[in-house]
């Protein structure tokens, strides 16, 4: 899975017995859940949930006053939200943590709480529309002809106008997203979206 150098280097922090004990790695970790179940994980002023910055108030509610515990909750947080995010399973999650050097207790204890609440934290991602990309649901195209163009120059030249209708998670109006290209766009186009197809479909059988 994909995941940053800042995220695992706080996170391998998390893993460490000598510097986060295991009463206060297991706080963490519960801190870092209840955030991503009851906040919006939404970045002040970017509307995206991938550089998530921990909240003051949780690291006040945890008293946290030591650096590497707030790096850790960092690594945590960050870690849980994008396991969440990109729906991982849990050897994946596995695969991660035994590079951190976390100890299987620790380990479980992670996998227990994505397993647990992993449903629940996609829900509030849902509401986030970088997460929740619109959906297709109609699309319309016409040809047209054109025989001059502003100039008046003549141009004869077909293109076609295409309307793509889509609606966003939680949402019931219909937004349409126009475009105009040339046959040859509209066959790169095409390829490219079969292209997509197969690879989904091959990704299903596997």
């Amino acid at each position: 899975m994909d995941v940053s150098k800042d995220v695992l280097y706080s996170l391998q922090l998390a893993g460490k017995n000598i510097v986060i004990e295991d009463s206060v790695y297991l706080q963490l970790l519960q801190g870092a859940r209840c955030s991503l179940e009851t906040t919006n994980l939404t970045t002040p002023g970017t509307g995206t949930c991938t550089s998530f910055i921990i909240d003051k108030q949780l690291q006040d509610d945890l008293k946290l006053s030591d650096v590497h515990e707030k790096r850790a909750l960092f690594g945590l947080t960050s870690f849980l939200l994008e396991c969440a995010k990109q729906n991982v399973t849990l050897d994946e999650i596995r695969a991660v943590l035994e590079e951190s050097n976390f100890s299987p207790k620790r380990i479980q204890h992670f996998l227990d709480v994505y397993h647990q609440h992993k449903d629940s934290i996609r829900r509030n991602l849902a509401r986030i529309s970088s997460f929740e990309k619109a959906q297709i649901v109609d699309v319309n195209w016409r040809l047209d002809y054109n025989i001059k163009n502003s100039q008046s120059d003549k141009v004869n030249q077909l293109s076609y106008l295409v309307d793509l209708h889509t609606l966003h998670p939680g949402e019931s109006e219909i937004k349409i997203v126009s475009m105009t290209c040339s046959l040859e766009q509209l066959q790169d186009l095409v390829g490219k979206l079969k292209d997509a197809v197969r690879c989904v479909e091959k990704q299903v059988s596997s």
